[in-house]
């Protein structure tokens, strides 16, 4: 009874992409050595992994209790292979960092400052992601690991993912705004101002984001709508860490609106590919993470 490391993954990417054709689209093979992988797993193992009699391919009793160990396997696989790495001394060469726009750079470039120094020889390629879309980049394999902002959680079955930390959104605007003058700020006040929202690529709105006003702006940037704020455009829904420096320097305060205690709570993760393990230099990231950004 032999089967490869080649077969296995045919049949996880299968169960994940939801069809042969997809498969190959993720692992970058032909179809018919996709389907080819599965079919010989299944004559060496004995079972029949997927009904083939609909438009798709589903898992059958046999495959759903095999899934998992299939997964488990190629995990070990790949520790053993980054293991071997770590014990030759080879330096991983590149890391593709995915950054979410709502992240504070200068808490990052800190960081990767430091990361310079430790690891001399691993090159860094950053990509500053649209709002939400970070994480995302890891699936696509545009980036090995990415630091994401969620307001709702990530997905599980995604991504692997570790939480390094903790944010929060308020209402603010330029302390030289009339609403900043008011004791108490309500959602009619509010309503009758510009309101200024962080959208994505597609132009979906941050997640999280509540549109208040009648007059909206989009904004592709969050650094550029805090800006935006700063010179009394309007107010925003703004991350407390990178509207921490403006708040000290008395440009924007939050405001004192009268239907929530506190500002909105959001979650920051570290992502990386599902049933991958962490190398060195993103273990480090994972940990300097937690200290940049710790739970609050």
């Amino acid at each position: 009874m032999l089967f490869s490391i080649e077969q296995l993954e045919a049949f996880v990417a299968t169960v994940d992409e939801g069809s042969f054709s997809a498969a190959a689209r993720f692992l970058g093979k032909a179809q018919s050595r996709i389907s080819t992988a599965v079919a010989n797993l299944e004559l060496d193992l004995g079972i029949t992994l997927f009904d083939r009699s609909g438009k798709y391919p589903v898992l059958s009793k046999d495959g759903e209790r095999m899934i998992q160990t299939a997964r488990d396997v190629l995990y070990q696989c790949r520790v053993v292979m980054e293991r071997a790495t770590e014990v030759s001394d080879q330096p991983q060469s590149v890391l593709r960092l995915a950054v979410d726009d709502a992240v504070p750079q200068e808490q990052v470039s800190i960081m990767l400052a430091e990361f310079a120094q430790e690891f001399r020889y691993t090159q860094i390629e950053i990509v500053r992601a649209h709002a939400g879309e970070a994480s995302n980049l890891v699936k696509l394999d545009k980036a090995d690991v990415a630091i994401a902002v969620s307001v709702s959680g990530l997905p599980q079955d995604d991504y692997s993912w570790e939480q390094v930390g903790s944010e929060k959104w308020y209402p603010m605007a330029a302390a030289t705004h009339p609403l900043a003058a008011l004791e108490s700020v309500s959602k009619s006040d509010l309503a009758n101002v510009t309101q200024i929202a962080c959208t994505s690529s597609n132009n979906n709105l941050e997640l999280g984001t509540e549109v208040v006003s009648d007059k909206l702006w989009r904004c592709d940037d969050s650094r550029f709508m805090i800006e935006l704020v700063c010179k009394g455009a309007g107010w925003a829904w703004c991350p407390s860490l990178q509207t921490e420096r403006a708040v000290q320097r008395g440009e924007l305060v939050a405001l004192p609106v009268d239907f929530m205690e506190t500002g909105f709570s959001g979650e920051l993760y570290l992502c990386w590919k599902k049933d991958h393990p962490l190398r060195a230099a993103e273990k480090w990231l994972a940990t300097r993470l937690k200290k940049a950004f710790s739970v609050r």
